[in-house]
Parts: C-alpha cells; structure tokens; sequence
C-alpha cells in the first residue's frame, strides 16, 4: 500500500496556517467582489426607480446581511418600525424600510419572498431611500 507524498510547506507555515491563508484570500475575493457595486451611487442616481432597488440582484447581495441577524433586528417593536414601501408588493413579495430606533440617518430594507422568508439589507442612507419612496407614490 503507498501513501501519498507528504506536502511540503515554507518553513514555519504549518498546514493548517496555510489553510488559513487560503480562507482568507477566498473570503477577501468575495468581499471585493461585493465592494465593487455602489451602494450609494446606485441609491442617488437619478435615475434609480425603487422596483430596480428591489429587484436588482447586485445591490440585493451587496447589502444582504445574515439572515438571522435580520430575524433578531426585526423581533420586537422596541428596535424600529416598519414602513410600507408603496408600489412594492411585486412578484418577489413587499418590502418596507425598517426605521431603527436612534438612527434616524439609517434605514433598512427589508424584502419579502412568495414564501414569506425576509431579507434584510442595509444600513442604507435614509435620505435616499426616502427619496426612492417619495418618487414611487408619484
């Protein structure tokens, strides 16, 4: 029966040092990846509707954040409230922008699915998404 060779590691890298560095690099890959859609500059375009806000995948990943942190976040009427966003009950499933309680700069996004499952995104500038919401009741 033979074995396989041992791998060889630079001196004081130990395998799971390197499987280390390897993590890192991949999780530094996807987080460039995310980094490199505008959040804001998408947000305050002019011509930035809110249907494309709730529908478009790149800023959807971009400002995802865990999906329990976002059940926790949205557990009680002591952390926020949720506004209605108008003209948002599309075939994903409404949205509204959650108000957190002591940042009245800061708002979140938060998308229903035909399911019923919802994501949450953000921080997102509140004075943008205001603006989207105003635009869309006409």
């Amino acid at each position: 029966m033979k074995h396989a060779p041992a791998r060889k590691f630079p001196p004081g890298l130990t395998a799971l040092a390197a499987l280390t560095v390897a993590a890192l690099v991949l999780s530094g890959c996807a987080a460039s990846q995310a980094s490199r859609f505008d959040v804001d500059a998408f947000l305050r375009g002019s011509d930035t509707a809110l249907p494309e806000v709730l529908g478009n995948p790149d800023f959807l990943k971009a400002t995802r954040i865990p999906q329990t942190d976002c059940a926790t976040m949205l557990q009680s009427p002591t952390n926020g409230t949720l506004e209605d966003l108008p003209a948002s009950n599309t075939a994903r499933g409404p949205a509204w922008l959650f108000h957190p309680v002591g940042t009245p700069d800061k708002v979140w996004l938060v998308v229903g699915d035909s399911g019923g499952e919802r994501s949450c995104h953000g921080p997102l500038p509140a004075d943008a998404m205001k603006a989207l919401a105003e635009r869309a009741k006409g």
